[in-house]
């Protein structure tokens, strides 16, 4: 129960914080925005690393998975306050190798299955745009894939793009919610901020595959049971934004 309630109640922290910290600084930031809006981007771009925590019925049947996302915001007022982003991800939650043939056992090579998640989505975005600490918040609508895909890897000899089969795939419509807060690096004329955030994905229900999903059976045909359950989760995210220099 415990594993559980942590990635929800860090989710909530992050967001509540977002807006607090929002609240009572946002006008007066903002006047400071619109005295110098000239040197304040209007648009940045991010890329993160990742890290996903299952949460509910979905956590009783993978575990951590890891990945990266990256977004673009672009702010529509002078004060650089609201905006819109469109952001994408994907994040790998298992895999595993085992030997195989290729052809015959004269040529022995390496398969290796990966379960993975890939999400995308657009919506606004509110954002303090100066001082020292930038929280902001977002929320997105797109689409969230599930797919397992086996490939043939440390071949020398062989193109492995050629011998690649996705196993099952499982695409749902997807609501996110998160925040974050952006710390300057450097705000020379090309800005570069750092980025820790938190979001959580709504996808509802979901098929996909883990670990021991797929059976082999001696005649080289496979067996594939899908689970079918709740599947949303969190990720936590640290990387670096770069601003758009403005005019």
């Amino acid at each position: 129960m415990f594993r559980l309630r942590l990635p929800r109640a860090l989710a909530t922290v992050a967001a509540v914080v977002a807006v607090h910290a929002a609240t009572p600084t946002l006008f007066a930031q903002t006047n400071t925005a619109r005295r110098g809006d000239s040197a304040l981007p209007r648009a940045y771009g991010d890329l993160n690393f990742a890290v996903s925590q299952p949460i509910g019925a979905f956590g009783d049947f993978i575990g951590t998975g890891y990945g990266l996302t990256g977004g673009f915001v672009w702010n529509f007022d002078r004060d650089r306050v609201f905006g819109i982003r469109a952001e994408g991800g994907f994040v790998q939650y298992g895999s595993e190798t085992i030997g195989g043939c290729l052809v015959s056992c004269r040529v022995p090579v390496d398969v290796t299955t990966s379960n993975d998640i890939a999400f995308a989505g657009i919506g606004p975005q509110i954002s303090v745009p100066a001082g020292l600490f930038r929280p902001y918040i977002n929320a997105t609508a797109g689409v969230s894939y599930f797919f397992t895909h086996s490939s043939i890897n440390d071949s020398d000899n062989y193109d492995t793009g050629q011998f690649d089969a996705t196993n099952h795939d499982d695409a749902v419509f997807a609501l996110t919610g998160g925040g974050g807060v952006l710390i300057p690096l450097s705000m020379r004329r090309t800005p570069v901020l750092l980025d820790l955030g938190a979001t959580f994905h709504r996808n509802g229900e979901a098929t996909y595959l883990r670990r021991g999903s797929i059976r082999d059976l001696p005649d080289g045909s496979i067996v594939i049971s899908p689970i079918r359950s709740e599947a949303n989760f969190v990720t936590y995210r640290i990387g670096i934004s770069i601003g758009v220099p403005a005019r």
